[in-house]
């Protein structure tokens, strides 16, 4: 295994999805896992998750799921949002819960699961004005009209996405649950008693607890992280991610001297460097070169130069640094720490795109499993 590794803490996923369901005691949870765990391995997320008898997994693609399956995973799986026409015989071969966006995929695995005779679990999939996938409210009349013509179709939930439950103001958020609470009611009405009615993901668990109805979408909040740091404040998680690798060679650099592509560093005095094994290749950004820092001996040290596809400088003034001692790049170190919060601050973007853009050439390393 290469120096540079993702050290997850099996214990700490554990713990959050704990927390989680002390939110929301009665609730079925689906635990995505999309995007590879959002970058912290998705295999082996899903086997700590099912050890703790979460029921769902929630992928976004038929590929992730077929992974998951041919990993041995048994339990239900379900792919948000709505499948492709042309993919109802692997949701069957593979026993994968669809949602339905569309009436050309309805109507699509509808033959395809008449032609057969083969059931697929499904739910509906509605917009409340997220305006990015989903049926219409108006549409459901229809859709379980069309639905009766397919018995092999066994629909058995309903749900919908939030745009800003992770928002202070939550005007929005309340507007929206309001559009799927009328939308549940449509459906009743019509005849259909959904099993699994499901809206809330990270944020809307704790930001919005009246839209937790009898299913949820833990998804960030899993692996440690809210998309606003001020939730933290209404629930304890713990990162399970330590981003970690080695020194790779220590070397002199003399002032007026430049390290690195493009001379974005010039030395302004005498010091040494230490070469670290990671960059952009590894999905750690380009964007934070002379910006970010990292930590070697419980100390931080700032990056000098453009970040490389497979390397990285620091700066390391006459410190007693030798390759080989470890660097951590996303977590403890001593008593300092380095979070995905502080890099995505440094890069204008979410806890999300941080973990999620680390690549396959990091090795995922369960620990305490």
């Amino acid at each position: 295994m290469r120096a540079t590794v993702a050290e997850i803490d099996a214990n700490n996923i554990r713990y959050n999805i704990n927390r989680i369901r002390e939110k929301a005691p009665d609730c079925t949870v689906i635990a995505m896992i999309k995007a590879n765990a959002y970058g912290h391995g998705m295999i082996n997320c899903a086997k700590v998750l099912r050890q703790e008898n979460v029921e769902f997994l929630g992928v976004a693609m038929i590929d992730e799921a077929i992974l998951l399956r041919n990993s041995g995973d048994k339990g239900s799986i379900i792919i948000l949002p709505s499948a492709q026409e042309d993919e109802a015989a692997d949701f069957i071969k593979y026993n994968i819960h669809t949602t339905f966006s569309r009436f050309e995929v309805l109507k699509a695995f509808g033959e395809y699961s008449n032609s057969v005779q083969k059931k697929i679990d499904s739910h509906l999939f509605i917009d409340t004005g997220m305006n990015r996938d989903g049926f219409e409210p108006s549409d459901i009349p229809d859709i379980l009209d069309i639905i009766n013509n397919y018995p092999y179709l066994n629909l058995i939930g309903i749900c919908t996405h939030f745009a800003s439950s992770d928002s202070e103001d939550l005007t929005f958020a309340e507007y929206q649950n309001n559009v799927f609470k009328k939308s549940i009611q449509i459906a009743k009405t019509n005849g259909f008693e959904p099993k699994y009615i499901h809206a809330a993901n990270s944020a809307a668990i704790i930001n919005l607890p009246d839209c937790q109805y009898n299913t949820i979408r833990p998804g960030i909040s899993l692996y440690g992280y809210l998309g606003e740091t001020f939730l933290l404040d209404k629930i304890d998680l713990k990162p399970i991610l330590t981003l970690k690798t080695k020194v790779q060679l220590v070397k002199p650099l003399s002032k007026g001297e430049t390290t690195g592509y493009s001379l974005r560093y010039i030395a302004d005095k005498d010091t040494n460097l230490a070469v670290i094994p990671i960059g952009y290749g590894d999905g750690y950004f380009r964007g934070l070169f002379n910006r970010v820092q990292c930590l070697v001996n419980g100390k931080r040290y700032q990056s000098i130069g453009t970040i490389c596809m497979d390397q990285l400088m620091i700066d390391i003034g006459s410190d007693d640094v030798k390759p080989g001692d470890e660097v951590v790049l996303i977590g403890n170190q001593g008593s300092e720490q380095i979070t995905v919060y502080e890099l995505s601050d440094l890069m204008n973007t979410i806890p999300y795109e941080i973990t999620s853009s680390l690549t396959d050439r990091v090795p995922k390393k369960l620990i305490n499993f």
